[in-house]
């Protein structure tokens, strides 16, 4: 399987302002991540609140730039590359965002909206841009009287799908989601799983897909990756990570997720205390102060990625533990 997207040490860094007089801080959101995306595959990235998921997604896409690191494409590193290397880029990766009604134009029709990818991108006549648009909208489920309208219009899934029909329109090889499905309603949230599930079977994309319900995750990934306060605690097959999960962060992770099937449940991991300030990091294992398997070596000695057991795990006990 060819590798369309390879990360490595990426770096998104904020310089931030903590008062009147008072220096400035550094917020280390995204701190050296590195991962190898194949074509048609699915790599998850899961992980709370603040730990540096839609900050990946958006230096995946290089909405913004990364501070360090290497994000290589067919053969290019366009953290670094030229103007016309980033503007290249643009038609291969594409991004779908969490709120479906934010990221349309209020006062655009949606044809228009959909029409400018190609308008952008491609020499298509007028005509050639209206039949694709329409084309593209019957695949993710719209009639064709839906070009003439506003996004107001719209239900909250149709609206994701029309934001899926934008990101899709220039067939690119890579499409990162984030959250795409977590303003929807839970009956709504199956339709836009199984459209990208069938999208990627029918085209052969790529997705990299932010979530924070490991259910979702479990429906649609190859491949997770545990991200806990920017840096990656856990990497490994969905097979292999869902059924011996090696961090304890991933173990309360999962510990947590609801089944409607008794013999899939598992015994909660609670995990005590607040997500650490990532103005002020701990020292050593980020997670050693929230961990009920922390000792001494956690706190001083900063753990690394390694394998163990088939999966990358960054926990310095994590072959004790399991």
């Amino acid at each position: 399987m060819s590798t369309v997207l390879s990360a490595r040490e990426l770096t998104r860094h904020y310089t931030v302002s903590q008062g009147f007089l008072k220096p400035q801080a550094v917020v280390k959101a995204l701190n050296g991540i590195s991962f190898d995306l194949s074509a048609g595959k699915t790599l998850a990235v899961v992980g709370e609140s603040g730990c540096g998921k839609s900050t990946l997604a958006r230096a995946l896409t290089l909405i913004e730039e990364p501070t360090a690191g290497a994000l290589v494409l067919d053969g290019v590193d366009v953290a670094s590359g030229s103007k016309s290397d980033i503007k290249a880029m643009r038609s291969k990766v594409q991004m779908v965002f969490q709120n479906p009604y934010a990221s349309l134009n209020p006062r655009q029709k949606i044809g228009a909206q959909l029409s400018e990818p190609l308008l952008i991108n491609t020499n298509m006549t007028a005509a050639e841009r209206e039949a694709r648009v329409k084309e593209m909208m019957s695949i993710v489920g719209l009639r064709p009287e839906h070009y003439y309208r506003y996004p107001h219009m719209f239900s909250g899934g149709q609206r994701q799908r029309i934001a899926i029909a934008r990101a899709m329109m220039l067939k690119p090889k890579i499409v990162v989601a984030d959250e795409p499905t977590s303003a929807l309603d839970v009956s709504i949230q199956a339709q836009v799983l199984n459209l990208f599930m069938d999208l990627q079977q029918e085209l052969g994309t790529a997705y990299v897909f932010v979530s924070h319900n490991l259910s979702v995750v479990e429906h649609v990934a190859d491949d997770v990756m545990v991200m806990y306060l920017g840096r990656a605690v856990e990497v490994g097959s969905k097979q292999a990570l869902y059924a011996t999960p090696l961090h304890p962060y991933t173990k309360a992770l999962l510990s947590a997720t609801p089944s409607i099937h008794p013999e899939d449940r598992k015994i909660k991991i609670k995990i005590h205390g607040e997500l650490p300030s990532p103005l002020n990091p701990p020292s050593g294992c980020a997670f050693h102060k929230r961990c009920p398997f922390a000792e001494t070596r956690c706190s001083a000695e900063e753990p690394l990625l390694r394998e163990v057991g088939g999966h990358q795990v960054a926990c310095h006990r994590a072959e004790e533990i399991n």
